[in-house]
């Protein structure tokens, strides 16, 4: 009995892990090439741990003074959907500025 609800447990354990990496692999933008975000993020990952700790982006430029507003969930890390905030930001200016002209 105790073998029947550990499988079950197990293979969903396994696709939640698997749904999780997914979503922190590098993102491509429309035309093929590695969005603004993900090519910083793979800049400053020195460690290639898939997290941006504070010691790796303390000489980004890009990040300064914004760490703490990037790391929504407070672990002292960036994973790279929190890095894609950046280009969640762009875009909103980018839109912004056209509906200017």
């Amino acid at each position: 009995m105790m073998l029947k609800t550990l499988i079950p447990a197990a293979a969903a354990a396994t696709l939640l892990a698997a749904s999780a990496s997914a979503d922190d692999k590098p993102k491509t933008a429309p035309s093929g090439r590695t969005s603004p975000s993900a090519a910083l993020f793979e800049r400053l990952d020195k460690n290639k741990d898939g997290f941006v700790t504070r010691d790796e982006a303390r000489d980004a430029t890009e990040l300064q003074g914004r760490f703490a507003e990037l790391d929504t969930d407070n672990d002292g890390k960036i994973s790279r959907s929190e890095m894609r905030a950046l280009d969640n930001e762009r875009s909103a200016a980018g839109a912004t500025s056209k509906e200017r002209r």
